[in-house]
């Protein structure tokens, strides 16, 4: 039975309110629009009847005054050029009227000339003769007219612009014309502006009247009305549609969105995991390789996706995959573990391999998957706390032996010196004596040495600039490097920080490593000594490198016991005690070598931050 779709078990109250919704949405979006357009389209009427407004006002005062000009003695009265003006405009099939009126509604001037002396049939609004309305102020209203239907008016105040005649007689004055010299004569001084007066001596007050035809703004409006009608049934349908399609798929979406969920978090999960995985398809090409395998092995995963494990992995790793074309057998192990040394990016490093091979539920063969941990810092703690442990074994042991012998030896030194004065500097026996005192020196120098390894050591920290010390340390050695043909190169970093050390130790340390370097060098080469900053510029790293017989990998796990040595005249003491000074300076030394290839000493001490200075004042013995 297929399960019902999910849209079906929706509340009606939650479509109802949804389609409310909708349906609110569209009808103010369709009534803002309405709204808007009629708003549009009456200031297209107020702006289509203040310009005939603004053209009957100039236009009549224009004509007044051009009368005015010419000097004619019988001027006409200033109505008359209004009326002018108006029979001009009157061509306009949009325009049902156009009129003057006084204050009482009788009509001054009019498009039909035949009503001009009658009283007008529409009302001035009240507003328009109030004191506080100013008079340039356009109002306007629609009425309903029989004849014309609906009409668009507007009104105005109108100021007419003519003289008055005075109640004394007319007086002229001549006036001599500035271009032609003739003289002419005027009735009254053009330039003035007046108003009528009313019969009881008020002023008289003028309106100018515009009426508009508004059935084409009705069609407009009609239509308008119309395709919003139309858009608005349109966008409900299509909101209703788009909903029910919405829920119908509900189901579908949901499924899908959980798989993508799913797979972005084991996406995550396989990408943010600390262990290195790598996981080839049935056809043997990689499908994943998440970061940690890639910043185990230097490789980024754009450059192996797709591609066989042979052609991308270090050959130590490609022997866990099966050959293209050939599945794992399925009765043997599911995972096969190892211990694996891998050479990236010139570095060893050390890693655990996990191969578990893919099966789907019917023991198909769908690929496999190399789990990779690197254990390379692991591995490198373990074996500093094993030497930290024979190096703490060995100082016990030399302060036993040095605390057991040291006593013993100052007595047996003694009594040689008293038997060898006894007898004569020539005989057999003054010479027993004399090796006896040299045999007891240098046993009480080994002591020392132990003792120096065993206890902590007393350091007097101060500044100190390595070019300096490293010149000075290279001009020591200098004549035996030359004796043997081994020339000193120095490459140092200019303005090295200081570092806070003991300058004496590390002149101790800079010498003992470049003596080693040089005699491993029998048959003559080159000792590089190089200083450069390192860490960000939190620490200074000195290279100390010589192109000598170099180690196999048995000797460079012993170099830094105590008492292993190569050489037969050496003690084996001289690299113990470098490195535990190193490290009593909060620095590191480590050490690279190939037989027939020389070898390579890196030391690393931290950079003098200026915060130790207080230190460096005190007793390094307190």
């Amino acid at each position: 039975m297929f399960p019902r779709p999910r849209f079906i078990y929706v509340s009606p109250w939650l479509l109802a309110a949804a389609t409310g919704l909708l349906v609110l949405i569209v009808v103010t979006f369709a009534l803002s629009n309405i709204q808007r357009e009629k708003r549009l389209m009456t200031n297209a009427l107020v702006q289509k009847a203040d310009t005939l407004m603004r053209v009957i006002h100039s236009g009549a005062r224009a004509s007044y005054i051009a009368d005015l000009r010419r000097g004619n003695w019988n001027i006409e009265p200033w109505y008359e050029h209004v009326q002018r003006v108006i029979d001009h405009l009157t061509d306009d099939p949009d325009i049902r009227f156009l009129a003057l009126v006084d204050a009482r509604g009788r009509i001054i001037a009019h498009s039909n000339r035949g009503l001009r002396g009658e009283q007008s049939t529409f009302r001035l609004p009240e507003a328009l003769r109030s004191d506080r309305m100013d008079t340039g102020t356009l109002i306007y209203q629609v009425f309903t007219s029989r004849r014309d239907g609906r009409i668009f008016a507007a009104f105005r105040s109108f100021i007419p612009y003519r003289p008055v005649m005075p109640p004394m007689p007319l007086r002229f004055f001549r006036k001599r014309s500035p271009e032609t010299g003739d003289s002419r004569f005027f009735g009254a001084n053009p330039h003035a502006r007046f108003h009528d007066l009313a019969p009881d001596g008020t002023q008289q007050h003028y309106y100018v009247a515009v009426g508009l035809d508004m059935r084409a703004y009705d069609r407009t409006l009609g239509r308008l009305r119309f395709q919003i009608l139309m858009l608005s049934l349109a966008m409900l349908l299509v909101g209703v549609g788009g909903w029910l399609s919405l829920a119908a798929v509900q189901g579908y979406r949901i499924s899908q969105q959980t798989l993508a969920e799913i797979q972005a978090f084991t996406g995550l999960l396989i990408a943010r995991l600390p262990v290195g995985i790598i996981a080839t398809d049935r056809n043997g090409r990689v499908t994943t390789w998440n970061r940690a395998a890639a910043r185990i092995l230097g490789v980024a995963a754009e450059d192996v996706m797709g591609r066989e494990p042979g052609m991308v992995l270090p050959r130590q790793l490609q022997v866990f995959f099966s050959p293209v074309g050939k599945e794992a057998d399925s009765s043997g192990d599911q995972g096969r573990e190892a211990e694996v040394r891998v050479c990236v990016n010139g570095s060893e490093v050390v890693l655990i391999c996990y191969l578990i091979d893919i099966r789907d539920k019917e023991n198909n063969y769908m690929g496999q998957v190399l789990l990779l941990s690197d254990v390379t810092e692991l591995k490198a703690m373990e074996k500093e706390m094993r030497q930290n442990e024979r190096l703490a074994a060995v100082g016990r042991m030399a302060a036993g032996v040095a605390h057991e012998v040291r006593n013993p030896l100052s007595s047996v030194k003694g009594l040689a010196l008293l038997l060898r004065d006894k007898f004569a500097s020539s005989s057999r026996e003054s010479e027993m004596a004399t090796l006896l005192v040299q045999e007891v020196e240098r046993m009480n120098r080994t002591i020392s040495e132990l003792l120096s390894f065993a206890r902590p050591a007393s350091l007097a920290l101060a500044p100190v600039h390595l070019e300096e010390l490293l010149r000075q340390a290279a001009r020591l050695i200098d004549a035996d490097a030359a004796s043997d043909g081994i020339s000193i190169t120095l490459t140092l970093e200019e303005e090295l920080p200081a570092v806070m050390a003991d300058r004496d130790r590390l002149n101790q340390v800079f010498i003992n490593i470049m003596l080693n370097g040089v005699q491993s060098m029998d048959q003559g080469g080159e000792l590089r000594v190089a200083a450069r900053g390192a860490a960000g510029g939190r620490s200074v790293e000195v290279i100390i490198e010589d192109t000598g017989s170099g180690m196999d990998p048995e000797t460079m796990e012993q170099v830094f016991y105590p008492y292993f040595t190569t050489r037969e005249d050496g003690t084996g003491i001289g690299l113990a005690i470098s490195q535990k000074i190193i490290s009593d300076h909060g620095g590191s030394i480590r050490m690279e070598s190939e037989p027939g290839r020389g070898t390579r000493v890196t030391i690393e001490l931290p950079v003098w931050s200026g915060q130790e200075e207080q230190c460096c004042d005190q007793d390094p013995s307190a």
